[in-house]
């Protein structure tokens, strides 16, 4: 009896233990033409001292390449990636640790692509379902990467993205459900109009971001003429408004934790910025 007690206790403390999440959009991985290729060395200890059970990927240009990183640094875990990327061919990859999630399924939403049947010009939404080993739960991961840029055209496709979000959270409402990845959310900082319209449809599907909490998530050439570059919310984690409670924790890694999001010159922002990606990841941890 005593035996069967304390197995009971065990298992129910490992169901319930910590667990973390993370989001990194990784610039054109392996090559980005105006940055070049990637510093593999950098990336390998980003992504080993940020590691989380689930972790998704944005801009996955060469996904031979990534799969040999995660290899060569997380051995353990496994890579589900999207086989439509847009134009600039650039995948969504989520990856787990197989000692804490089993893999179950994978498709793609092509509508957040421009085409329902085939891959578009933009980036579809990977959904990716595991089931957590130690007690059986199932929960459904969505790697997002939305239309890029600030200017007219590129917002209005963005908004309609926004209102696809809302829909697509509507139907798994019911489910736990986590959306992560490179939203573009450019107007996040200054809560002009495309933070409005953001906002708006995440309240519409009872959704929450967690980078509300975080000052930055990426830095850009921006408007500044002192040769500084500017912080920016591009990047999210988002939840249900029932799972916020569960939150034990967002952290933000790279420079932009380094620069506690301050105005940077190139040079003070370091090699993380200039030779692995201009995002930095974010981490939302699991009571």
């Amino acid at each position: 009896m005593k035996l069967f007690l304390f197995l009971s206790l065990l298992i129910g403390s490992q169901a319930w233990a910590e667990w973390s999440v993370s989001s990194y959009n990784i610039r054109n991985f392996d090559h980005d033409p105006v940055a070049g290729q990637t510093n593999i060395n950098e990336l390998g200890k980003i992504i080993t001292t940020f590691k989380s059970d689930v972790m998704t990927f944005i801009e996955v240009v060469n996904l031979p390449a990534f799969k040999n990183v995660i290899a060569s640094h997380l051995p353990d875990y496994e890579v589900r990636s999207s086989a439509c990327g847009g134009l600039g061919k650039q995948k969504i990859a989520v990856i787990f640790d197989t000692k804490v999630f089993k893999f179950v399924e994978q498709s793609e939403d092509l509508t957040f692509s421009g085409s329902a049947n085939s891959c578009g010009s933009l980036r579809p939404v990977l959904l990716v379902t595991l089931e957590r080993k130690a007690d059986k739960k199932t929960f459904i991961f969505a790697g997002v990467h939305l239309k890029a840029g600030g200017d007219d055209l590129a917002m209005q496709k963005r908004w309609a993205q926004y209102v696809l979000v809302s829909k697509l959270a509507k139907q798994y409402a019911s489910k736990d459900f986590i959306m992560m990845g490179d939203f573009n959310t450019t107007g996040y900082n200054l809560k002009n109009e495309d933070y409005d319209n953001f906002q708006s449809n995440l309240k519409d599907a009872a959704l929450h971001s967690m980078s509300e909490k975080l000052a930055c998530t990426s830095y850009w050439e921006g408007i500044l003429e002192n040769g500084q570059h500017q912080s920016s919310v591009l990047d999210h984690i988002i939840l249900n408004n029932n799972q916020v409670d569960q939150v034990q924790n967002v952290h933000l890694g790279g420079h932009c934790a380094e620069l506690d999001c301050h105005d940077a010159t190139p040079e003070e922002l370091g090699v993380t910025y200039e030779s692995v990606s201009d995002h930095c990841p974010i981490q939302v941890t699991f009571k």
